[in-house]
């Protein structure tokens, strides 16, 4: 990994890890390219991760991935597909939490494995096409890929029965996208979130920032939306996170899910990132222009 790659993964990661507590497990899953046992977290979703979470859901029909992370990570998750029993080349669709390279940087080469229809939310979209990170940060990586279907807050995504509804969620990048389904487990059902992105990552700049000149107004609006929200059983985050305590017993979750954020964390994690956001404003508005 050169030294340019290592800090572009730092800083897209640091706001995400400052909002909650990276996971004891973290360490073991630190290289992208070593594969991690895959397991089933909750009815059809399955982790296949690698250094970022990926995830499969699984349907009749095929199956949808969420997240393909680094091109190192590509291996892996067909790799972790494959060991589960699922065929890589039923996977159908492909769609995404955020448009930084550790989220997407795969999905060039996931596309060319499987002729998968790349799904995303406006700016993310746009990102996505060119190779270009639109996001405040502006972190190089990204690999071009085509967008087969540029969807708008509160789309939705169905395959195989299974549907997907898209919350749009601005400030971590342009077209962030939080994921929302429902899930099927001893005969109950359970609401699950996929994390996309809350606020902008910690040093960027919040105010005429070229790239995303709305980033402030867009990250106000995505606290508003999230603070609204019910909040899910299941919060599947895109990186390791440590409760520092037992996830709740009611919701029948994989004991090896290092990403899962239950209803109490994640009315806290949300109220982290206000918190973090308001501090980052703070910080800019007594900062003097240059």
């Amino acid at each position: 990994m050169s030294r340019t790659t290592g800090w572009v993964l730092r800083s897209a990661a640091i706001a995400s890890v400052a909002l909650y507590g990276a996971a004891e497990g973290v360490e073991r899953i630190q290289n992208g390219s070593e594969a991690a046992e895959p397991f089933r977290i909750i009815g059809n979703i399955h982790w296949v991760g690698g250094e970022y979470g990926s995830y499969l859901i699984t349907t009749p029909e095929g199956h949808i991935l969420h997240d393909t992370g680094t091109n190192e990570m590509h291996e892996v998750i067909v790799s972790n597909v494959e060991t589960l029993g699922f065929d890589v080349e039923d996977i159908r669709i492909m769609i995404s939490s955020h448009a930084h390279f550790d989220h997407v940087q795969g999905h060039a080469a996931m596309k060319r494995a499987t002729g998968a229809r790349v799904v995303a939310l406006g700016g993310d979209a746009a990102a996505l096409e060119s190779g270009q990170d639109n996001s405040a940060g502006g972190f190089p990586g990204l690999e071009p890929v085509a967008v087969d279907r540029v969807i708008e807050d509160g789309d939705t995504v169905t395959l195989g029965g299974v549907t997907l509804r898209a919350l749009w969620t601005p400030g971590h990048t342009q077209g962030a996208t939080m994921w929302m389904m429902t899930v099927q487990e001893d005969g109950d059902s359970y609401s699950v979130a996929f994390r996309g992105g809350e606020i902008p990552n910690q040093g960027v700049q919040l105010f005429g920032n070229p790239r995303h000149p709305t980033v402030v107004a867009d990250t106000r609006a995505t606290l508003e939306k999230l603070k609204g929200l019910e909040p899910p059983d299941v919060l599947l985050h895109n990186h390791p996170r440590d409760l520092g305590r037992p996830f709740n017993p009611a919701v029948p979750v994989s004991a090896r899910c290092f990403t899962c954020l239950d209803a109490e964390a994640w009315t806290d994690f949300v109220a982290q990132a206000e918190a973090s956001f308001d501090e980052m404003l703070r910080e800019a508005e007594a900062t003097p222009d240059p």
